[in-house]
């Protein structure tokens, strides 16, 4: 900036000893300067690491357009990856975008689906997600080693090179396996050392892009109080010339120190398709003072996601809102902070005028502008309940009730209350704990005392029963000491209730069956309470391989199941450990 003043006064004494020069070219010069300058300011950006541009090629063989792109909020987890476009259909083929060797095959239900991952010698994996099938010496091996270790769900870690693929080779086909709303390839590039995944788009991928992002809201939040413990104040984005700016020309807030969250989405050119943007920067009367750059995250982080977004309002049926200065129990690595705490200080009374930058992953940058000013004396509410903080262990515990939180539990402060209703069903009553709109990052323990005698094998039969804002979800409840306890990741209700009521199994084969014909055998599994726990099949006492989603498994016939006389014996074990097992005999 010194350089910058230097050179100003330079020119405006040229200007001003000068005689050739005309008015008109000083008002250029000076307007030029004083351009520069104003952008200057702006360029307290966060750095984007460098990346080998060029060296992946895109994994598919169409045209590249994306369905949705890295760091973009999910329940619970940002977006790893890439969603590549299949054109609705599966069975596309897949190439390895570099030399390399696969290092992984996964398998898993509720996630991924088929996967696989590939090393390549200049530091990254890229895996490749949700497909249908792999090469047919991959199968093999997977089967194989799924026998082995008699598991159908499974993560293989395949030796050094025993596959090895070169740029372009054929890898297997897409699919829609998996946690998977359509057909797609999920495409992810991670840094191999740590299994941190990076943004794709920092790589090259020649995606026409001139279009910046589309801000919608803004949130402004007193950073006096917890997040959790206010709502903050909306604002809707209207777009004038080439900044985006509020209907009122003036925020006024009781708040001494603010921050903000904004709702915003990108395009690029030629998809109407609303994508995630990539980076955003605030400052304070033309000086940075947050921002944060998504990149760079593992999947033991991605959780972090419930503290960059307002989570009670988009459990609620909000927008997503995303914090743009981190939370204090926010562990995430993406965020930077140009003074103590990241936080506009309005203490002065003095009207400050905040601008916001807004990037995608290609540099297009959006700017919206406000000022905002502290006005009024902010009134102090007593809130009743035991004060818990972030980063540190949070206990609570009466003779009815325990409740422990880890250090890395809470992303803001709450005031921890429960209530209490009798249960007609339960084996004891409900405890209504806080609230479920307040996000856990780690899971609690929930300790409660049965109100009804429990008798015998009873006790090993005992679930802690949760209602929160998802679906139901029981845990099989531990007893000692007189506690009953169970983990779980969310706040709402609790009780405990017995679950001796063995599983269901439903199959298309009978006994003395002849499957001569038959080209797979399925089994639908069904619980009072919970997805099964445990699936296990034998034929003539050997493991026999059956796929399976939630309730659903099916063995497909292969040279495990020869022609002749077989005995198959299917043992299913719920959250409780009830059991219910089956024999069939058949012939094939």
């Amino acid at each position: 900036m010194k350089a910058i003043v230097v050179c100003l006064l330079i020119l405006l004494y040229f200007c001003r000893t000068t005689k050739p020069i005309q008015q008109l070219n000083k008002r250029l010069i000076v307007y030029t300067l004083f351009a520069f300058i104003s952008s200057s300011v702006y360029t307290q950006e966060l750095p984007i690491p460098v990346y080998p541009k060029g060296y992946f090629r895109y994994p598919l063989g169409i045209p590249i357009k994306l369905n949705a792109n890295f760091g973009e909020m999910r329940p619970n987890h940002f977006h790893m990856g890439l969603d590549l476009f299949t054109q609705r259909k599966t069975n596309l083929p897949v190439y390895a975008p570099a030399d390399g060797y696969i290092a992984r095959i996964k398998i898993d239900p509720n996630g991924f689906g088929r996967a696989l991952y590939i090393n390549h010698p200049n530091g990254y994996t890229t895996l490749y997600a949700h497909m249908n099938t792999f090469t047919p010496e991959v199968e093999a091996y997977l089967v194989e080693q799924q026998y082995a270790n008699e598991k159908w769900k499974i993560e293989v870690q395949v030796p050094a090179n025993k596959f090895k693929v070169q740029k372009g080779q054929f890898i297997g086909n897409s699919g829609n396996t998996g946690a998977s709303e359509g057909p797609h390839v999920h495409f992810e590039i991670r840094k191999t050392e740590n299994d941190n995944c990076v943004n794709p788009l920092f790589f090259g991928f020649n995606i026409p892009d001139n279009i910046p992002p589309v801000l919608t809201r803004l949130a402004v939040y007193d950073r006096n109080k917890s997040t959790f413990e206010q709502f903050p104040a909306i604002f809707v984005f209207k777009k004038t010339g080439d900044t985006f700016k509020l209907a009122s020309p003036l925020i006024k807030t009781m708040a001494s120190k603010v921050s903000f969250a904004i709702t915003a989405f990108d395009r690029v050119n030629g998809f109407t398709n609303s994508l995630g943007f990539n980076q955003a920067l605030v400052y304070d009367n033309d000086k940075p003072v947050s921002g944060f750059l998504i990149d760079n995250i593992g999947y033991d982080m991605t959780r972090y996601l419930n503290a960059h977004i307002d989570y009670r309002i988009k459990t609620n049926g909000g927008a997503y809102l995303q914090h743009l200065s981190a939370l204090p129990g926010n562990r995430l690595d993406i965020y930077k902070k140009w003074n103590k705490n990241g936080l506009v200080d309005l203490s002065d009374g003095e009207i400050h005028h905040i601008t916001l930058l807004v990037k995608d992953s290609y540099g297009n940058t959006s700017k919206a502008a406000f000022n905002i000013q502290q006005s009024g004396t902010p009134v102090e509410a007593s809130l009743p309940g035991e004060l818990m903080k972030p980063n540190e262990v949070n206990v609570y515990e009466n003779n009815e009730l325990q409740v422990y939180i880890s250090e890395k539990g809470l992303y803001d402060a709450i005031h921890f209350i429960y209530g209490k209703e009798p249960s007609a069903i339960g084996l004891s009553d409900v405890y209504v704990l806080q609230n479920p709109s307040i996000p856990l990052q780690d899971s609690m323990i929930v300790g409660i005392k049965a109100t009804r005698k429990i008798s015998g094998d009873d006790a090993n039969h005992v679930l802690m029963y949760h209602t929160g804002k998802k679906k139901p979800d029981v845990a099989r409840a531990y007893f000692k000491d007189g506690w009953f306890t169970a983990k779980f990741r969310e706040f709402g209700t609790f009780q405990l209730v017995l679950d001796n009521e063995p599983p269901k199994i439903t199959g298309n084969i009978f006994n003395g069956a002849n499957l001569s014909k038959a080209s797979f055998i399925k089994f639908i599994v069904s619980d009072n309470y919970k997805e099964i726990k445990n699936f296990r099949a034998e034929l003539d006492g050997k493991w026999l391989l059956f796929g399976g989603t939630s309730n659903t498994f099916t063995y497909r016939m292969d040279s495990h199941c020869p022609p002749g006389e077989h005995e198959l014996k299917v043992r299913v074990e719920d959250e409780a450990g009830n059991v219910t097992e089956q024999v069939y005999r058949f012939v094939r």
